[in-house]
């Protein structure tokens, strides 16, 4: 009996010592080299393209959302019903191959 409770003492001593986090240190990384700011002119050059600032009431520019036609509300219908029953096919098939073979 005091065999097996030293040796539970031992595990649980062993297995609160796995769980001590070592100590980490953060190390800043630095750029290769210094970066350089080109300002580009109104004409863009060599197929470089200028941006512009947006103010700052108008962040976000959003748009109603166009509604989807009917031939695309069909062929949207039409997929689905395709995937449903292949997947059907699918499911039948593998249950009836599953049966087959027990």
């Amino acid at each position: 009996m005091r065999r097996i409770l030293l040796l539970a003492c031992l595990g649980v001593m062993l297995a609160a010592r796995m769980g001590v986090a070592t100590e980490q240190t953060v190390e800043p990384l630095t750029p290769p080299g210094e970066q350089e700011v080109q300002p580009i002119g109104p004409a863009a050059v060599e197929g470089e393209q200028g941006v512009q600032g947006v103010e700052a009431g108008a962040e976000q520019q959003v748009e109603t959302q166009q509604p989807a036609s009917q031939a695309a509300k069909v062929a949207t219908t039409v997929g689905h019903v395709a995937i449903g029953v292949t997947a059907a096919a699918i499911s039948l098939g593998t249950t009836a191959a599953m049966l087959l073979f027990l």
